[in-house]
């Protein structure tokens, strides 16, 4: 009895091993994408909001949620987020000491009015991890 007791539990504890290391690799490795206007000194997303001005500093930054993860791919859209309206794709973003990726666009001219959206990508994968939206206003 206490033998086939044992079997069961290791069996059991062999399952629950093997789901929780599966849950860890396959959750998202970047999460809480957010639109802020400065990254302060240590690397965090401050001011943060979803509404701005044509020439204007706008940050994207997205938490790593691996410790493994530190290079990403972010891509910034114009209006729905969809591979027609990609207008900026930047492939080298590396996470920060905060453990944030954070990439800046700057248009010189500034941006028209409008909605736009962000996605970010652990480097390498076809897999977006988090997005945000934002609309530029005057």
């Amino acid at each position: 009895m206490k033998k086939a007791i044992s079997i069961v539990l290791g069996i059991f504890l062999l399952g629950l091993g093997i789901f929780l290391v599966y849950e860890y690799v396959s959750e998202p490795k970047i999460v809480e994408g957010v639109m802020a206007k400065t990254i302060d000194e240590k690397g965090n997303p401050s001011d943060i909001t979803n509404t701005f001005t044509p020439g204007e500093k706008i940050y994207f930054a997205a938490k790593r949620n691996r410790f493994w993860i530190n290079e990403a791919e972010v891509v910034w859209y114009k209006g729905e987020i969809k591979t027609a309206n990609r207008f900026l794709v930047e492939e080298e973003v590396t996470v920060n000491d905060a453990k944030y990726f954070t990439a800046e666009l700057t248009v010189p001219e500034g941006l028209e009015e409008g909605h736009y959206g962000v996605t970010i990508y652990v480097k390498g994968k076809k897999i977006m991890e988090t997005h945000a939206d934002f609309d530029v206003k005057k």
